[in-house]
């Protein structure tokens, strides 16, 4: 096996991202996402994969960016190497209402993002002021 160099993808404001949302954001959130290609995992029937394999399943059918509210996740999988961005909605609690504020910051983290990378976008919580 010989070594092989990380692929770095920058994203371009003209072109629509490829983004599937996790079981734990609302699917309604796709719609405060414009001008992206939004896929939800229960609309695929991957509802209760496992985190790995959710995000095997995201690389194998092209996904640009994989977001969830699952803050654990990016300590658990490691992205190095995988050809989309990881975003954590860090918010609490986890409804429509937290994650609609959570979308411009989003939006504007999906045109600097780079593939293989975790990103931390800070919403709503109890415990920031």
């Amino acid at each position: 096996m010989g070594n092989k160099k990380r692929k770095t993808t920058y994203r371009s404001g003209s072109n629509p991202l490829n983004i599937l949302l996790d079981e734990n954001v609302d699917v309604e959130f796709a719609t405060l996402l414009p001008n992206h290609i939004d896929s939800h995992v229960s609309q695929l029937g991957w509802k209760s994969i496992t985190n790995g394999k959710l995000l095997q399943l995201a690389q194998d059918n092209g996904f640009q960016a994989f977001v969830t509210a699952d803050k654990n996740m990016p300590y658990q999988q490691n992205m190095v190497g995988r050809p989309f961005s990881l975003f954590v909605l860090d918010i609490h609690p986890n409804n429509f209402e937290n994650l609609s504020q959570c979308a411009d910051k989003l939006v504007a983290a999906l045109l600097l993002s780079e593939s293989g990378n975790v990103y931390v976008i800070d919403g709503p919580h109890p415990k920031r002021k």
